[in-house]
């Protein structure tokens, strides 16, 4: 996506995360979402639905999309083991949650962070919808710099807001079109390589975004389910993920007992660790027999002390 100041570029990010937050639950959507200006995205820090506070430093970002290859390759994993091709067919006992990651003014992430980003970017745009994890990058720099001719091909679905030039609207949906929009939301989707639709994006203000992000609070304030923003260590890629979630088990498993019921988002909140290694903690106390099987939303109770 990318679009001059003033061509309704952060309106379209806001109505889509809306849209999205509105319409699924925590337990369904999970967002990852990446401002380096500090200036769009931190209205959402208050959501249940994000795994983290919003990233506003460039070297968590690539930490970030590091760790979100790790759950590309773990749900790939699973899913072999479960012998489905993709999220669709997963019907197996580990909520799954669709993942999306958000980078508002990608240019700064990736001037910063050339190599990693490219790579991280390239992996989660190629493989990472199989198994539920999206990306949406957004710059009003656009140059091929920062949409590298790789990452171009690996994002057929793209936006052209009104830019600065033509050779910038060429840049993203392979025309002069979007340079000729209006702004203001004015706006091109183009899908894969045959054809370009044009739309306009209903405006948004910060009020309004403001409204739903308190309603979301109170809706899911009670929801056991609902994630609760956590510290960014669980991008610290340090192989804790696998190894070490044997050496937490004990304890867990201690803290499970006492209470006689548990959730992911309870071991997250609890032991401060990410979803991903929560989640492998609550298959390995169920492959124990500490607690039973999943049961939608409801957290799981204690059925056999081991």
């Amino acid at each position: 996506m990318a679009g001059a100041t003033g061509s309704g570029k952060s309106t379209l990010l806001h109505k889509i995360i809306t849209t999205l937050i509105t319409n699924n639950s925590p337990e369904d959507l999970r967002l990852i979402l990446i401002d380096p200006k500090r200036v769009e995205l931190t209205l959402y820090n208050k959501i249940p639905h994000l795994l983290t506070d919003v990233i506003v430093d460039q070297k968590k970002a690539v930490l970030a999309m590091k760790w979100a290859i790790k759950e590309i390759d773990r749900r790939f994993d699973l899913f072999k083991e479960e012998d489905c091709k993709d999220i669709a067919q997963y019907k197996g006992s580990e909520t799954m949650p669709h993942i999306l990651i958000v980078i508002d003014e990608f240019s700064d992430v990736i001037q910063t962070y050339p190599e990693e980003t490219e790579k991280e970017v390239l992996k989660i745009a190629g493989i990472g919808h199989s198994v539920g994890v999206h990306i949406i990058i957004s710059t009003s720099r656009p140059s091929t710099k920062v949409y590298t001719r790789a990452i171009q091909d690996a994002f057929t679905s793209r936006v052209g807001l009104q830019t600065a030039s033509a050779t910038d609207s060429k840049l993203i949906i392979g025309t002069d079109s979007a340079f000729t929009l209006r702004g203001s939301g004015d706006v091109l989707f183009r899908i894969g390589m045959k054809y370009v639709i044009r739309g306009q994006v209903d405006g948004i203000n910060e009020k309004e975004i403001k409204d739903i992000v308190n309603s979301l609070q109170n809706k899911y304030k009670e929801d056991v389910e609902a994630v609760e923003p956590i510290s960014i260590s669980i991008f610290m890629l340090d192989d804790d993920v696998g190894s070490s979630a044997d050496s937490l088990y004990e304890e867990v498993k201690e803290v499970v007992m006492k209470v006689g019921k548990v959730s992911t988002s309870y071991i997250q909140r609890k032991f401060g660790i990410g979803y991903s290694r929560s989640a492998g903690l609550m298959d390995m106390l169920e492959r124990r027999g500490v607690i039973g099987p999943s049961n939608g939303s409801k957290p799981r109770v204690v059925i056999k002390k081991k």
